[in-house]
């Protein structure tokens, strides 16, 4: 395997190879609070990059679409080479971390929904949230980009309650990073561990992440450990029904004259509606997919909204996902 060039992160060191592949190597670093905590775990890389494996490959099964190819050692990832989006997703369960310290609430409080909050990805400014209006304009990622990583985020928490679930543990948070592979396909990429969630006992409530860490709680290397066997007691995945939700939002181009919508306009005049200056109508369509979202499944509705749905000389659409769990 010839290895072309690479990089060390906190606890990562990435190698690129040949195929427009990359090497993730998991080392034993932890750290915290921007690096001014640091240490070496014996054996957390290995743990890790485990846990890691095993989670892209439940995503996998259930049609989700990442970065990862492969396990080749026990502390080694091989993935698809991606453009990392500078922005990640954090989705949110019950209160927790630095939701709590911003907002000045207890720990704990579970959310009636998830919430989704994105973090610009720097470290000299501590990772600062960021509104998804500011992320796009800055040209961070694109409005597109912003809409998947929303949806993708939701399905996913959906798949890791339901599976920590099986194994008595409680999601809280987690992050997702995301990445453009040489095609442009919007692929989750980095990792999914111990270290990029909170996991609680459902009993208990006693962490099991890396706030053992952060806190000096001790025995971060027993509890992740323990994740991994949990995880690998696991045989039958969870049957989850999915629902993904299109609408497709079709209208005239600019350039295209309205005859309805000037009937419509002079019928609102007519009623006194005078502050009205244009009326254009439009269409529109809900398409709804037993499958969990994705950038193909995004790219197949573009190609039913310009071939089916609308007619692309004479209009334009807009799609818009949701996912409900």
């Amino acid at each position: 395997m010839f290895v072309l060039a690479g990089y060390s992160g906190k606890a990562k060191n990435i190698e690129f190879i040949e195929d427009e592949k990359v090497k993730i190597i998991f080392r034993d670093s932890i750290s915290a609070f921007d690096g001014v905590k640091l240490d070496e775990l014996d054996n957390k890389g290995v743990i890790n990059c485990k846990i890691s494996t095993r989670l892209f490959q439940i995503l996998h099964e259930y049609g989700l679409e990442t970065h990862f190819i492969s396990s080749s050692k026990d502390d080694e990832m091989i993935c698809e080479r991606v453009e990392i989006i500078p922005v990640e997703t954090v989705c949110r369960n019950k209160t927790a971390g630095s939701f709590c310290r911003r907002y000045g609430v207890d720990q704990g409080i579970k959310f009636e929904s998830p919430i989704i909050e994105y973090f610009l990805k720097n470290d000299d400014l501590h990772d600062p949230l960021v509104n998804k209006e500011v992320a796009v304009n800055m040209e961070w990622m694109n409005s597109e980009e912003a809409m998947l990583m929303e949806v993708i985020t939701r399905a996913v928490n959906h798949i890791l309650k339901e599976v920590f679930d099986l194994i008595n543990l409680d999601l809280i948070d987690f992050k997702l990073e995301f990445g453009r592979n040489k095609d442009g396909c919007l692929l989750i990429a980095d990792e999914i561990s111990a270290d990029t969630m909170r996991l609680w006992e459902k009993k208990t409530g006693e962490i099991k992440d890396k706030d053992r860490y952060r806190k000096d709680l001790g025995e971060v290397i027993h509890h992740y450990e323990d994740i991994l066997n949990r995880l690998n007691t696991i045989n039958d995945l969870p049957n989850i029904e999915t629902q993904t939700e299109a609408y497709v939002n079709i209208n005239l181009k600019n350039s295209v004259l309205d005859p309805a919508g000037a009937v419509t306009q002079r019928v609102l005049i007519r009623n006194q509606h005078e502050t009205i200056e244009t009326t254009r109508l439009g269409k529109n369509a809900k398409l709804i997919f037993s499958e969990f979202p994705s950038f193909s499944l995004f790219k197949e509705i573009k190609g039913i909204s310009s071939e089916i749905l609308s007619n692309p000389l004479i209009e334009d659409f807009e799609i818009e996902l949701k996912y409900h769990s």
